[in-house]
C-alpha cells in the first residue's frame, strides 16, 4: 500500500511544462481524482473533494481519509497510521486530462488525472 501511495504521488512529478509561475501547484487536483495503475494491474485512486482532505480507494476497494497541503512545489499527503507522503512538483502541475508513466523497480506505473470522485 505505502508503494502505490508512493507513486501515485510520484505521478504528480510528470507533466509538460514550468510550474515557476504557478501559485498553488494543488489547485487542480481540488474536486478531481488521480487514477495510479501499477505494473501488476492494481489501481489506487486518490481524491481530492478541497483544499486539504484527501480519499484514498485501495486495489481492495477499501477507502481512507487523510489530509493533504501544499508547500512550495511539494503535494504532501497524510493517512491516519502512515508516514506523511512528499513529492515535488518539477513540470506542469496536475489537472483534469493530465497523465502519464512512471518508471519504478517493479516496471512502469499509468496515471491520470480525472474530473470529479472517481470511486
Amino acid at each position: 500500500m505505502r508503494l502505490l501511495k508512493s507513486v501515485a504521488l510520484a505521478a504528480l512529478l510528470t507533466g509538460a511544462g514550468a510550474v515557476a509561475a504557478l501559485a498553488n501547484v494543488g489547485a487542480g487536483l481540488v474536486g478531481n481524482s488521480v487514477t495510479v495503475t501499477g505494473p501488476d494491474g492494481a489501481s489506487v485512486i486518490l481524491y481530492y473533494p478541497d483544499a486539504s482532505t484527501v480519499e484514498r480507494q485501495a486495489p481492495d476497494g477499501s477507502t481512507a481519509s487523510g489530509t493533504w497541503s501544499v508547500n512550495g512545489q511539494d503535494i504532501c499527503t497524510a493517512f491516519p497510521g502512515e508516514d506523511e507522503a512528499c513529492v515535488t512538483v518539477t513540470e506542469e502541475a496536475p489537472t483534469v486530462g493530465a497523465s502519464g508513466e512512471i518508471p519504478g523497480e517493479a516496471g512502469v506505473s499509468k496515471w491520470a488525472v480525472s474530473e470529479g470522485k472517481a470511486f
